[in-house]
């Protein structure tokens, strides 16, 4: 075909969308009058009169296509690379769409038969850029082969790009892209289907797309950007489904994504920036895992207001309002903002709730806003009338709130930091998981209150506001409502904040102490508070005290702060009078968020160590916290903790909500099978509880899993997003206050333990008291403490057994016990804790909690993995050839899967079958003692025994069994 046969309008639409015109000119031409037929409607499948011509009702439903347009077609990969008889039409005057009467269909494709994958022909000016472009060369024989540019692609495992339509792939092309077009989003997979039009089996890719997909072969999708949320979470759907599938063939597939607001498709963007703009963005796209990841992280609802100003400032929001969701950065007046929006509620007659996750940052807010915190309603002159705070441990009945979401009618409702009041409320061990669904009934309700009301509204206010938290409000709601989206895009120049290296933050400190020395005043973040860790607020305190007797040194952290004897007592309300009196302020994460150090020319620098214990956006809240811009130092483990992570430790949604279903259902089951006469309720029992709440902790578990597995690259990337030019610092040998701080930790860490032996034991009225304060003196906390050791173990407590306890003895013991001796009463224990969640959700369960307190799955795992084969062969040798030893190794890589959701053992086959058994001994506390080798090389094999441990478990083993008996008894006798 040549470019006669291209009409000037068709050529110019091409040409507009960056397409070369060789490539036009190989692959487009203008159609009109009957011939359009040949094209469109050739397929065998279509029904024809006994003349074999078309049927009237066909070839009027093409009608439209005489009247002229542009068809465009390329080669065929699965049949030798001749030009394809399937291809695009685009008519000049396209039809209504019957499903969507305001809307038309642009593109046209052959009647009954399957959509394909557009494979354009490429001159070879084209191929030589991509050939360029990728640095692979192109051969005599790859010239003279007939299958040319696209033989060539296949054979060399050139990058690929999968974009949606023809000019796109032209477009891309054009700059040296191998791209191939896709007629639609959903195009490049098949969902196999009944005549019931249900599934019957797994999506699969359409062949030219399987052919392509080669070992190793990197490929791109670029899909279009659309403003509109609700299109462009379809769109991820599919690119997500096409990407896996692309994944699971041994592509590397990453994600280019155009920026919303801007070109919504890859031609027009071309056009419109030029190559040199795509190359940057191309050169972003991000790997299937992290974009999937990076997906949650979105606010893709479109701006209502969209700003980029330093303070927020007053917000001009309409009346009719509901749900107003504000993103701006750090210290960019977030607060201030909000309480413009409180005085213009109290103004209106209207009462304030403010919801938050910590009830220090509840107290701040609400002396900001002018409205009692709940603790202070006794005592206010106002009495709640101007509305209160509250954290949502205590949005339920029998708390000092006694709330009601019913006495909310027309009232404005603030949730500031909103993330992670959310997560708070899904995840926390805190007091909210005893009342979990109580606290989201109520929030539900609350929320249809709030928002069925006239003047009703709702505030979400964070840096890291994303689709999954308005989205989560909205599925409470269960209404149609547009949210009105404040955006505000600016991003400070925050200065350095320097990266250390090295497997722990010594070489840090050292820097540390030198800045001290020199006269510095550091504010240092830490993610643990305990006198066990090494890196801890109580450890730097105890150390920089040693080191630095002259200054004066704050240490602000859950106990401190709550301990009247401490100088961090109640302090948070006030840190900013408070923090210039100290030359060393040490803090926990009990300040990562809402709280703004204002106070100026004072803290030289925040040093902050990350251990992976926090969310990575929990450690950027910290650095941020001073909000002048001093240097920020950061030492961040490369990973975050194992035990920290959400669920089966996925960071895929699907994962994460069908290993819970899949574990309740598997713990239900067992306890009806169980003999014993409660269990026949758990028939009756909601299952599907606030399905909208559990796919909002997966997506959420989704980001903090992934941030725990790349946990110093997650919180490095977020810096940078924020403002920060990041500067590594190098480490070489080890660091000099390394062994002081383990010298330090160890001594303290003794007299702790020491400390907690010697407290008093309280009696059990004494004990509930003490629970339920939240003021305590140090002396009262290790009270509490012996009291839970002695209640726990049934021994006597000592020294050891405080520092075991703290090691995380209890589980692997309870594990053990079991296992073995205890197993005749797990059925009852698992029973009555599934009772207790049922009768605190009123017949309801939220999934994850359940799970997590149930043992039988586990303990059934281990039996089944044949562990207790190990615990009773005491004396026996073992070897890995061995067929016991074998059996549990090959048994547990088989359940891989299985063993990661129920016992967070991570299983693979290139793990030695000996290390196989190990690490599942070690879920008891126990393992295989290595001996010695034998044989000769070549022969040899290494020889491991169960030695019992040694280390007093087998008294509180046995005094457990005695106890469980005696409450057996007392329940024959009370039944009798």
């Amino acid at each position: 075909m040549d470019a006669r046969n291209i009409e000037p309008a068709h050529l110019k639409e091409w040409l507009d969308s960056a397409v070369d015109q060789k490539i036009i000119e190989l692959n487009v031409e203008s159609l009109s009058g009957e011939i359009v037929y040949e094209y469109l409607l050739y397929s065998t499948k279509i029904s024809r009169r006994n003349d074999g011509r078309l049927r009237d009702r066909d070839l009027n439903k093409y009608l439209h296509t005489l009247r002229g347009g542009w068809w465009c077609s390329g080669v065929d990969p699965l049949n030798d690379y001749q030009p394809m008889m399937w291809g695009c039409f685009k008519p000049d005057f396209p039809r209504k769409n019957p499903e969507k009467k305001d809307k038309r269909i642009k593109y046209e494709h052959p009647y009954k038969e399957s959509t394909r994958a557009l494979f354009l022909q490429v001159p070879e000016e084209v191929w030589k850029k991509v050939s360029q472009k990728h640095n692979i060369p192109i051969s005599n024989e790859d010239k003279n082969h007939h299958g040319g540019f696209w033989h060539w692609v296949w054979k060399n495992c050139v990058p690929i790009i999968i974009t949606e339509g023809a000019k796109k792939a032209g477009a891309l092309l054009s700059v040296g892209y191998a791209a191939i077009a896709l007629p639609g989003i959903h195009s490049g997979y098949r969902n196999p289907k009944d005549e019931n039009d249900k599934p019957i089996g797994k999506p699969y890719l359409i062949p030219e797309l399987q052919m392509f997909c080669t070992l190793a072969r990197k490929i791109y999708i670029c899909f279009d950007r659309d403003e509109k949320q609700d299109t462009q979470e379809k769109v991820n759907k599919a690119i997500y489904k096409t990407a896996k599938l692309l994944s699971q063939g041994g592509c590397k597939v990453e994600i280019v994504q155009l920026p919303i607001g801007g070109e919504k498709g890859v031609d027009d963007f071309i056009a419109a920036q030029g190559r040199e703009a795509f190359e940057s963005i191309q050169q972003k796209a991000r790997p299937l895992y992290k974009w999937d990841v990076d997906s949650y992280k979105l606010l893709t609802y479109k701006a209502a207001i969209k700003l980029n100003k330093k303070y927020l400032g007053k917000l001009n929001i309409p009346k009719n309002a509901k749900i107003i969701a504000i993103k701006s950065a750090k210290n960019t007046g977030k607060t201030h903002t909000i309480a413009l929006e409180v005085a213009k509620a109290h103004a209106r007659g209207q009462k304030v709730l403010v919801l938050t996750h910590r009830v220090e940052l509840g107290k701040v807010l609400c002396d900001i806003f002018g409205i009692d915190y709940v603790s202070e309603l006794k005592d206010s002159e106002t009495g709640g009338v101007l509305g209160y705070g509250l954290c949502v441990d205590s949005m339920r009945k029998s708390t000092a709130a006694n709330f009601n979401p019913n006495d909310w009618f027309n009232a404005v409702v603030i949730i500031d930091e909103a993330d992670q009041v959310f997560w708070h409320l899904l995840n926390s061990s805190t007091e909210v998981k005893k009342h979990r669904v109580e606290i989201l009934r109520n929030l539900k309700k609350l929320v249809q209150v709030v928002l069925s009301s006239p003047e009703g509204r709702i505030y979400l206010s964070s840096a890291d506001l994303s689709d999954i938290d308005v989205k989560y409000v909205l599925l409470l709601a269960q209404m149609d409502i547009k949210p009105f989206v404040v955006l505000n895009e600016y991003r400070q120049d925050l200065g350095n904040c320097y990266l250390y290296d090295g497997k722990d933050p010594g070489h840090m400190v050292d820097a540390l102490i030198e800045n001290i020395k020199q006269g510095g005043v550091p504010f240092i973040c830490c993610s643990a508070q305990q006198e066990k860790s090494n890196w801890s607020t109580t450890t730097l305190e105890n150390t920089f005290k040693e080191l630095f007797p002259e200054k004066k040194i704050l240490r602000i952290d859950s106990e401190s702060t709550w301990n009247p004897n401490h100088p961090a007592y109640n302090c948070i309300s006030s840190l900013n009078q408070i923090l210039g009196l100290y030359d060393i302020v040490i803090v926990s994460s009990c300040v990562e968020t809402g709280i703004s150090i204002e106070i100026t020319k004072h803290f030289t620098g925040v040093w902050c160590i990350a251990q992976g214990v926090q969310p990575e956006n929990s450690i950027r809240q910290m650095l941020k916290r001073v909000r002048e811009n001093c240097d920020r130092h950061l030492w961040a483990a490369k990973r975050g903790i194992e035990g920290c992570k959400v669920g089966n430790g996925s960071s895929n949604l699907i994962s994460l909500i069908s290993s819970q279903k899949t574990a309740t259902s598997a713990n239900i089951q067992l306890l009806t099978l169980a003999d014993y006469e409660e269990n026949s309720f758990f028939e009756l029992v909601d299952t599907q509880f606030q399905q909208e709440s559990l796919k909002t902790w997966a997506a959420k578990a989704c980001v903090i899993n992934y941030g725990l597995n790349n946990y110093r690259e997650s919180i490095v990337e977020g810096l940078v997003h924020e403002g920060y030019s990041i500067t590594p610092v190098g480490t070489d040998g080890k660091a000099k206050i390394t062994e002081v701080i383990k010298q330090v930790q160890q001594y303290h860490y003794v007299k702790h333990c020491d400390s907690v032996t010697a407290s008093y034991t309280l009696d059990d009225n004494e004990y509930k008291k003490s629970k339920e304060k939240r003021t305590k003196t140090t002396e009262e906390r290790h009270a509490e403490r012996k009291t839970e050791l002695t209640k726990r173990y049934g021994v006597d407590v000592t020294p050891e057994l405080v520092k075991r306890d703290d090691d995380g003895w209890y589980p692997q013991l309870r594990l053990h016990y079991y296992l073995t001796i205890g197993r005749p009463f797990l059925e009852n224990r698992d029973t009555k804790k599934a009772v207790s969640k049922v009768v605190e959700g009123l017949g309801s369960l939220w999934l994850p909690d359940f799970n997590r307190g149930q043992l039988l799955p586990q303990i059934q795992l281990l039996e089944a993995l044949g562990v207790k084969v190990f615990l009773e062969s005491a004396g026996r040798q073992w070897k890995e050839i061995d067929p016991e030893v074998q059996y549990t190794a090959n048994l547990a890589i088989t359940n891989h899967f299985i063993i990661k959701d129920y016992l967070n053992i991570t299983i693979t086959e290139d793990i030695p079958p000996i290390k196989i058994v190990n690490k599942l001994l070690d879920k008891i506390g126990c393992k295989l003692h290595y001996l010695s080798r034998q044989g000769p090389r070549g022969d040899r094999h290494y020889v491991y025994e169960f030695v019992p441990p040694q280390d007093g478990r087998d008294e509180i083993l046995r005094g457990w069994l005695e106890s469980d008996k005696s409450k057996k008894e007392q329940h024959i006798l009370k039944s009798a």
